[in-house]
């Protein structure tokens, strides 16, 4: 079975010979505008604490600018982790998809159904995958890391972050597809929704 990354980057060919980039450089990437700004940014060996920073950059974002979100979790015990801060986020935003490796299948966070669609990704690629996605003016931007293990499980991560719309746009096909649902950042009626 082809691994999710991999089945992203093969479709860019150009970007998969992106140089390496160190993205715990405090002074290159120090903000999402700057992450944005690179437009690709392809890193490897990143530990999970670089990683939160840079998803907490995004669902700071879409909260900012009422923005949706989609965000996945390689375990249930990971969501169990944020699953306050997300029910304060989801205060602030008008929709969000949240996948997890969740091992029971009724699985339901305390969150507001209008505001949330819980997945589990459990035996699918996506279960070692840890995605966030938002959007501004410009178009989407998108964290795609896949944990390569380590000591632990978790501990090392390869992907990339990008600001390159057709390749996010890619990286949700691919998730509508196997989770069979419909992330849809265009939809016009997700403004509407009350917060």
């Amino acid at each position: 079975m082809t691994k999710f990354l991999e089945s992203i980057t093969n479709q860019f060919p150009d970007l998969q010979k992106t140089p390496l980039v160190d993205i715990t450089d405090r002074n290159k990437f120090s903000t999402l505008l700057s992450h944005i700004n690179a437009e690709y940014v392809n890193f490897d060996n990143v530990k999970r604490p670089d990683l939160y920073r840079l998803s907490m950059m995004i669902e700071d974002h879409a909260q900012r600018a009422y923005e949706p979100l989609v965000a996945t979790f390689e375990t249930e015990h990971l969501y169990k982790y944020v699953e306050e801060r997300y029910l304060k986020i989801l205060q602030n935003i008008p929709k969000a998809w949240i996948i997890g490796g969740f091992d029971n299948p009724f699985f339901a966070p305390k969150t507001p159904p209008a505001k949330a669609e819980i997945l589990t990704c459990a035996g699918t690629p996506l279960q070692d995958m840890w995605i966030v996605i938002s959007k501004n003016h410009d178009g989407l931007f998108a964290l795609v890391a896949e944990d390569i293990g380590g000591v632990e499980k978790g501990d090392w991560f390869k992907g990339f972050f990008t600001s390159k719309t057709e390749v996010v746009k890619k990286v949700i096909e691919e998730m509508n597809h196997i989770m069979m649902t419909d992330i849809d950042f265009f939809d016009n009626t997700l403004k509407e929704i009350e917060h």
